[in-house]
C-alpha cells in the first residue's frame, strides 16, 4: 500500500511555494532599485584582516565543531546526514526519508544532546520540524558543542548541544528541486529582502519532503505463525510527506532594535508505518501525522541604553495536533497476506495528542571591564497535553492532567586577553510535571495522579589558550543535569510507554581537546584532537521489551561510565584539493551494580547482570572520510566542476548485552557506505546541477535494532541563486 498524498497539503504546499516565490522575486527587483545608487559610484581598494564567524566559534573556549552549509547547499543531504560526517557523531535511524532517528554525541544520545535554531531551543517544534527534515540550504553553519554549553544557550543539555545558525544574507533568493530513488522529492525555497534604508526586512523558508521509501530489504516473513526462509522484500508501507514554511517581517539595523522579527511556522506531515521496534513487527495499515503552527517574536539590541550592555529574547506559542491511526480489520505480513483482526494490527485506536507549549528565553549579557563580561540567561517552556481517542473515549486515564513545567537560569563570567579566555558559570534547573500513575491489582485497571517537583543546581567552567600562534588548547568540566522531556514522561501513544517515575539525569563531564593549524602557501592542514570524560547518573535510556508486545520505554538505569577519543585531520590545496579524515571510539559502561524495583509488593533488588559492560545498541568505533577535487573553467570562464567521494565506517556492536548466554549473534555488522557526487555550477553559482549516489556498493545498512536502511540510491538536484 502506497500513501496517499493529502490534496490539501499539496495544495498548501503548491500556494506555499508560489507566494514565496513572488515574494522572493519582489524582494529581487527592490533591492536592485536600492543598490541602483551605487551603480556609478567607485569603491576604493579595501583590504579586510580577521578570522571568519565560523573560525572564531571554533576557537572558543568550548569543544565546538563548526560545518559551513554554504559548501553543501547544492547537496540533497538533509542537516542528519550533514551531520554524521562529524567527528563524535551517530545518527541512527529507522529507515529511509522521515524515519525515527537517535541522534548520538560522544555517548550521549537523543534528548540527552540539545537542538537549537539560531539559539532557540527546538525541544516541541513538533515532527516535522527536526534534523531530517531540514534542509542544508537554511543554514549558514551549524556549530556542534560537545560537553559545556555557551551560557546563552540556556538548556538542560547532558552532554552537548547542536545550533543550526540560519542564513543572514540581506537580499537573496535560493529555490532548488530535486528527485530520486523511491519517488523521493525535495523541495525548498529560501529568500531575504532588507530594505536599506528604513530596516524593513523579510525573511521566508519552506520546504518538501515526499518518498515512497520503497527500497528492499532481507526479512523472514511469518506466514502461518511459522518463520520462513531469508527473502528480498520491497517495502509496501512507508509512504512520507512533510512540509514547512516560515515567514519572519519586521525592522532589522535600527537605533532602538539590531533585530524585531515576529514569525509565523507552520508544518504537517502525513506518515505510514511499516515496522515497530524490529523488523519482525510489520504493518500494512498504520499511519500517523501531525500538524503544528507556532507565532512567535524575536528581540535583540547590542548596547542598549549604554555600552557593553546587550540584550535579546525569543518568545513562541507551539500547538502540535499528533494523531495514530490503527483500525484495520487485518493484519498484514511481509508478503502482503492478511489475517483477519478486531482490534487494529497492534491496538484499535485514532488517538489524538493536543499538545501546547509556551517557550520563552532571554539573554542579558553586560561588559564590566574591557576583558570582563558577565551574562545571564533564563528558559522557561510549559507543556501541556490533552488525549482523545474515539475508539476509547471512555478512558479514565484521558482525564489526568499532563502537564510539564520546565525552567533553566544561568549566570556567567568570561574573560577573554589575546591568547587566553575562560569561562565561568552557574545553573538552576527547575521541573515540575503532574501525570499519573498504575496502581492496577489483579488486571483491575486503576490509576492514581502524580507530580514531580525537583530543583538541581549546576556548576562549570571552560578555557581556552593559544600555545603558539597555530595551536590552541582546551579544558572544560561541568556537572550538569537534564530533565525528562514530555515523551520520556508521558509516552507517545504509539513508539513510546510512559514512564512518569523517571528522574533527572545528572552527570560530570571532563574535556580536553587540542586545535593545529597550519598553512603553507596554497596547502592547508588542521588537526583536531580530543578526549571525553562522562560520570552519568540516572541515565535515562530506551529500553525494548524483549517479550511480546514489544515496545520501548525510558528508563533510568543508574551509573554509565564513558571514555573516548576522537580525532580529525583535514587538508586542502587552493581551491581544487579538499581530503578529511575522522574517527571516533567510545567506551560507555554500566556501572551500576544492583537493580533496585519497587511495586505493590514493595522493593526487590537484584544483581544488575550487565554491571561493568559496554551499554547494548550502542556504536562505540566510527569513522568518515571525504575526498572532493574542483575543476574550474570548465565549458565556461565562470563554471565549475567539483568532484566528491565519502566513506562512514561503523564497526559492528551489540544490541543485547553479549555477556549473556553462548554465542550471542544478536548484533549489527561492520559497515561501510560508499557515496559519489558530481556538481556542475554555472554562472558563479546562479545554476546548478548535481548529481549524487548513496551507498554505491548497495550494502546492508542497519541501525537501531537492526531496523535496515536503504541500498543504493540515486538523487538528481536543480537549483537557482541569486544575490545582492
Amino acid at each position: 500500500m502506497k500513501l496517499t498524498v493529502s490534496l490539501k497539503l499539496q495544495k498548501s504546499v503548491f500556494y506555499t511555494f508560489f507566494t514565496l516565490s513572488i515574494l522572493g522575486s519582489i524582494a529581487h527587483a527592490q533591492s536592485l532599485d536600492t543598490l541602483k545608487s551605487f551603480k556609478n559610484q567607485k569603491l576604493d581598494e579595501v583590504s579586510i584582516a580577521g578570522k571568519t564567524v565560523g573560525r572564531a566559534a571554533k576557537e572558543q573556549a568550548f569543544n565546538v565543531n563548526v560545518i559551513d552549509a554554504k559548501k553543501l547547499y547544492n547537496s540533497s543531504a538533509d542537516l542528519n546526514q550533514v551531520l554524521s560526517t562529524t567527528s563524535g557523531i551517530r545518527v541512527r535511524e529507522d529507515g529511509g526519508v522521515g524515519s525515527n532517528f537517535t541522534f548520538s554525541l560522544n555517548g550521549f544520545s537523543g534528548r540527552q544532546v540539545k537542538f537549537f535554531l539560531d539559539g532557540i531551543p527546538m525541544d516541541n517544534f513538533g515532527s516535522s520540524l527536526t534534523l531530517n527534515n531540514f534542509p542544508a540550504n537554511m543554514s549558514e553553519r551549524v556549530e556542534v558543542y560537545k560537553g559545556v554549553l555557551p551560557i546563552n544557550l540556556g538548556a538542560d543539555a547532558l552532554g552537548g548541544a547542536v545550533n543550526i545558525i540560519t542564513r543572514t544574507d540581506p537580499n537573496y533568493l535560493d529555490v532548488s528541486y530535486g528527485y530520486g530513488s523511491f519517488n523521493t522529492h525535495k523541495a525548498s525555497i529560501n529568500m531575504a529582502y532588507t530594505n536599506l534604508k528604513n530596516g524593513f526586512t523579510v525573511r521566508a523558508n519552506a520546504f518538501y519532503n515526499y518518498s515512497d521509501n520503497n527500497f528492499k530489504v532481507k526479512v523472514q516473513p511469518i506466514v502461518n505463525n511459522q518463520t520462513t526462509p531469508e527473502q528480498e522484500i520491497e517495502r509496501f508501507h512507508d509512504g512520507y510527506q512533510s512540509a514547512t514554511a516560515q515567514i519572519e517581517a519586521g525592522l532589522t539595523g535600527r537605533k532602538y532594535a539590531d533585530k524585531l522579527l515576529f514569525g509565523l511556522i507552520v508544518s504537517g506531515n502525513d506518515k505510514d508505518i511499516q515496522t515497530g521496534v524490529t523488523m519482525e513487527q510489520v504493518y500494512g495499515a498504520r499511519t500517523t501525522n501531525s500538524t503544528s503552527l507556532i507565532p512567535s517574536l524575536k528581540y535583540k539590541k547590542i548596547n542598549l541604553f549604554v555600552k557593553g550592555l546587550d540584550l535579546s529574547f525569543y518568545t513562541a506559542y507551539n500547538t502540535s495536533r499528533n494523531n495514530f491511526i490503527d483500525t484495520s480489520s487485518v493484519k498484514y505480513n511481509w508478503l502482503q497476506e492478511t489475517v483477519s483482526s478486531t482490534g487494529g494490527e497492534s491496538r484499535l485506536s485514532q488517538l489524538k495528542n493536543k499538545d501546547n507549549e509556551g517557550l520563552f528565553t532571554a539573554n542579558l549579557a553586560y561588559q564590566v571591564a574591557s576583558h570582563h563580561t558577565i551574562a545571564y540567561n533564563i528558559t522557561k517552556a510549559i507543556f501541556q497535553r490533552k488525549p482523545s481517542d474515539i475508539e476509547d473515549a471512555d478512558n479514565i486515564t484521558f482525564k489526568y492532567p499532563q502537564k510539564l513545567n520546565k525552567s533553566v537560569m544561568g549566570l556567567a563570567w568570561q574573560t577573554t586577553y589575546n591568547n587566553f579566555s575562560a569561562t565561568a558559570f552557574s545553573k538552576l534547573y527547575l521541573l515540575k510535571a503532574n501525570s499519573y500513575e498504575s496502581i492496577s491489582v489483579n488486571n483491575n485497571p486503576e490509576y492514581q495522579a502524580t507530580s514531580t517537583n525537583t530543583d538541581n543546581l549546576g556548576y562549570g567552567a571552560a578555557t581556552a589558550y593559544f600555545i603558539l600562534p597555530t595551536l590552541q588548547a582546551k579544558a572544560s568540566y561541568e556537572h550538569t543535569y537534564r530533565l525528562p522531556e514530555a515523551t520520556e514522561l508521558l509516552g507517545d501513544g504509539l513508539y513510546y510507554r510512559r514512564n512518569s517515575a523517571l528522574k533527572p539525569e545528572k552527570s560530570d563531564n571532563v574535556n580536553l581537546g587540542a586545535l593545529y593549524g597550519l598553512n603553507l602557501k596554497n596547502h592547508q592542514i588542521n588537526l583536531e584532537a580530543n578526549y571525553i570524560y562522562r560520570k552519568s547518573d540516572d541515565f535515562i535510556r530506551v529500553d525494548q521489551s524483549q517479550v511480546q508486545p514489544i515496545d520501548r520505554q525510558y528508563i533510568n538505569i543508574g551509573k554509565v561510565t564513558t571514555n573516548g577519543v576522537e580525532g580529525e585531520i583535514r587538508y586542502s590545496w587552493m581551491d581544487k584539493l579538499t581530503a578529511s579524515v575522522n574517527m571516533t571510539y567510545q567506551s560507555i559502561i554500566d556501572k551500576e551494580k544492583f537493580i533496585t524495583s519497587t511495586n505493590l509488593s514493595g522493593t526487590i533488588t537484584s544483581v544488575n547482570l550487565n554491571h561493568n559492560y559496554r551499554i547494548p545498541n550502542m556504536p562505540y568505533l566510527f569513522g568518515n572520510a571525504d575526498l572532493g577535487y574542483g575543476f574550474n573553467k570548465v565549458a565556461g570562464s565562470s563554471n565549475r566542476l567539483s568532484l566528491n567521494y565519502s566513506l562512514n565506517f561503523v564497526q559492528k556492536y551489540y544490541l543485547s548485552p553479549n555477556q549473556l548466554g553462548n554465542g550471542n549473534d544478536d548484533l549489527i555488522p561492520r559497515q561501510f557506505a560508499h557515496n559519489l557526487m558530481a556538481t556542475y555550477i554555472l554562472n558563479d553559482g546562479k545554476y546548478n546541477i548535481s548529481l549524487e549516489c548513496r551507498n554505491i556498493g548497495n550494502n546492508d545498512l542497519f541501525d537501531n535494532y537492526k531496523l535496515q536502511k536503504p541500498g543504493r540510491s540515486v538523487f538528481l538536484k536543480l537549483r537557482y541563486f541569486i544575490s545582492k
